[in-house]
């Protein structure tokens, strides 16, 4: 059965299970997340599931602190300090952000049901779930969907009609998209295990630039949150590599994709789950010490998707520093270089950056040749 109609079925069995929504199932009339939002009606279960936890900012230690925060807040602050539950604490501004989007993906009665079979919290962690599958569906297709046009569609003369680079099968196409759409039901788990330790309070992710200071900390703590991830997933990534055991029951599968015409944007994830849970790990374990900002965290991890499907077009743009397609296609024909995800800083200072030196051809597979550049 041809993969689109698998996941045709996907959606019409969703559509089935999910309740019907009546017109006062939606909240699209509400404000963005702040207070307004729940004040209309404390019986939303929506609502019951934000009012069952509190917040307390591990940046603003003492109540002079806090108070000073509340009445110098900014009007855009998503979740405004000070928003208070039924109970006089205040509101979870992580919890709060998921449920005002999980209020546009299921109806009302969706989630009273989770709510009466599972209580807040796995309610919660259930359509957060469920929100994650069906939105890393939409993203996969809509992001591997639209290179795919440009590559070969729109650019389809001029990097075939020579015949020094080949199109990739059919087949090759297929195997990865039913294997990126199989991981997806795993993999998406671990953005959930993340909001589960940010909104308990277990991470250093913070809500508002003014918990820590403006956006001048805020600029310091995302490049160096940044780079420890990068650094993270580099070891990560090499040690998928170095470890027999982990290359061969758990990374192999991905470099199954070995040459330029196995390669496409369809790629992404197509590997086994534990393989993407592995080298997405730094973006979660690096919030348990260092701070960043919640929705800056989230836009990362968004851009992560659209990166991985870039890497693996096979296309031959040059970006400087930055680990575009064409040294991750070294990657893949030559295994033991560029493990990097975004930049190439990682494998300079540990000597495993390899530069290609021509066009991604068949003959040249990505740059055979190209020479290995260490760090000094």
């Amino acid at each position: 059965m041809p993969i689109l109609i698998r996941f045709a079925c996907f959606l019409c069995v969703y559509a089935i299970l999910t309740p019907t929504v009546t017109c006062n199932d939606n909240l699209t009339s509400k404000s963005w997340p702040g207070e307004a939002w729940r004040a209309d009606d404390k019986e939303n279960p929506f609502v019951i599931i934000v009012e069952s936890t509190s917040y307390k900012s591990k940046f603003l230690k003492s109540e002079l602190e806090r108070e000073g925060f509340k009445a110098t807040a900014m009007s855009h602050v998503l979740n405004r300090p000070g928003d208070t539950n039924m109970e006089g604490a205040e509101v979870n501004p992580f919890r709060n952000f998921n449920t005002f989007i999980n209020s546009f993906v299921f109806p009302e009665s969706f989630a009273f049901y989770l709510l009466w079979r599972l209580g807040e919290d796995w309610a919660h962690m259930a359509m957060c779930y469920l929100r994650n599958l069906l939105s890393g569906v939409v993203i996969y297709y809509a992001t591997a969907g639209a290179f795919h046009v440009f590559v070969y569609v729109i650019d389809s003369e001029s990097l075939f009609r020579t015949g020094k680079r080949r199109r990739p099968t059919r087949e090759t196409i297929k195997d990865q998209i039913w294997l990126a759409q199989r991981s997806m039901f795993l993999y998406v788990a671990l953005p959930v295990f993340s909001d589960w330790l940010i909104e308990g309070g277990y991470t250093y992710c913070y809500y508002s630039m003014e918990e820590i200071g403006g956006f001048g900390w805020w600029l310091v703590f995302t490049l160096i949150y940044f780079a420890t991830v990068e650094v993270g997933i580099y070891w990560m990534h090499r040690t998928l590599h170095t470890n027999k055991w982990l290359y061969r029951n758990v990374h192999s599968r991905h470099h199954m994709y070995k040459t330029p015409e196995t390669l496409t944007p369809w790629a992404s994830i197509a590997f086994n789950p534990v393989d993407g849970i592995l080298q997405a790990s730094p973006y979660v374990i690096c919030l348990l010490f260092i701070p960043c900002h919640y929705l800056t965290h989230l836009l990362m991890v968004f851009s992560t998707a659209i990166w991985a499907t870039f890497i693996h077009d096979t296309m031959d743009t040059e970006l400087g520093w930055v680990m575009g397609a064409r040294y991750h296609t070294v990657h893949h024909t030559h295994y033991m270089y560029n493990f990097g995800q975004v930049f190439s800083f990682a494998d300079w200072w540990w000597g495993t950056l390899r530069e290609p030196d021509g066009k991604t051809t068949d003959k040249q597979r990505g740059g055979v040749g190209g020479k290995v550049v260490k760090g000094e």
